[in-house]
C-alpha cells in the first residue's frame, strides 16, 4: 500500500486506507484565532485530547449523529480525501504558524486562520460539508475529485472510476 495521493486513491492503494477512522477540526494550543483539520484512525482519537498542539476537538466526524446514522465506519482513505478537499476550499484562509514550522510538527501547513467574525458558523460549515462528503459516498468522492483531480493521469483514472459507478447503478 501506498502513501496518500489523488492516484493512490483513485486506485485503491491507501496504506492502511480501510481502516475506521475519523476526520477532525482541533483549535490549536497557544493559538487560539487557529485551526486545525486532520483525521486518525479511530482508535487514536482519544490520543487527540494529548496532543500538546491541540487545545481542543471542535468537530469529529464519530461523534457527528447525522453522519453516524448513515455511516458506522468512514475509510481512512476518504478521511484523507475529505481532509484535502476541506483544505482546498479553505486555501485562503491556510496559514503557516513559523512557532509550529520550526517545531518540527508535520501538520503546520494544515492550519487554517478563523475569520475574524462568525469563527462558529465557519467551523459549522466544515461539519456540513463533512455531512455532504460521507453521508452519501458516491456523491461525496464526485464533490472531492470533481475539486481535486488536475491532472491527465488522475483524470483518466477518475473516469474509469465513475464508468464503475454507472455500471453498478444500472445492474
Amino acid at each position: 500500500m501506498a502513501i496518500p495521493s489523488i492516484v493512490n486513491w483513485l486506485n485503491n492503494e491507501i496504506k492502511e486506507g480501510s481502516a475506521d477512522s475519523a476526520l477532525y477540526v482541533a483549535e490549536l494550543a497557544n493559538h487560539p484565532d487557529f485551526i486545525f483539520i486532520g483525521f486518525c484512525k479511530i482508535a487514536e482519537v482519544t490520543s487527540l485530547e494529548s496532543n500538546p498542539h491541540i487545545e481542543r476537538i471542535r468537530y469529529l466526524t464519530s461523534a457527528d449523529p447525522e453522519i453516524y446514522e448513515q455511516r458506522k465506519q468512514i475509510p481512512l482513505q476518504d478521511c484523507w480525501l475529505a481532509e484535502q478537499f476541506l483544505l482546498l476550499q479553505l486555501s485562503e484562509y491556510k496559514e503557516i504558524i513559523s512557532e509550529l514550522r520550526d517545531s518540527g510538527w508535520e501538520n503546520y501547513t494544515e492550519t487554517i486562520k478563523l475569520p475574524d467574525s462568525g469563527a462558529s458558523r465557519f467551523i459549522e460549515w466544515i461539519g456540513e460539508t463533512s455531512q455532504r462528503i460521507f453521508c452519501n459516498p458516491e456523491q461525496g468522492h464526485r464533490l472531492c475529485l470533481d475539486c481535486l483531480v488536475t491532472t491527465s493521469r488522475q483524470r483518466l483514472l477518475y473516469e474509469k472510476l465513475k464508468q464503475q459507478w454507472s455500471n453498478k447503478v444500472r445492474i
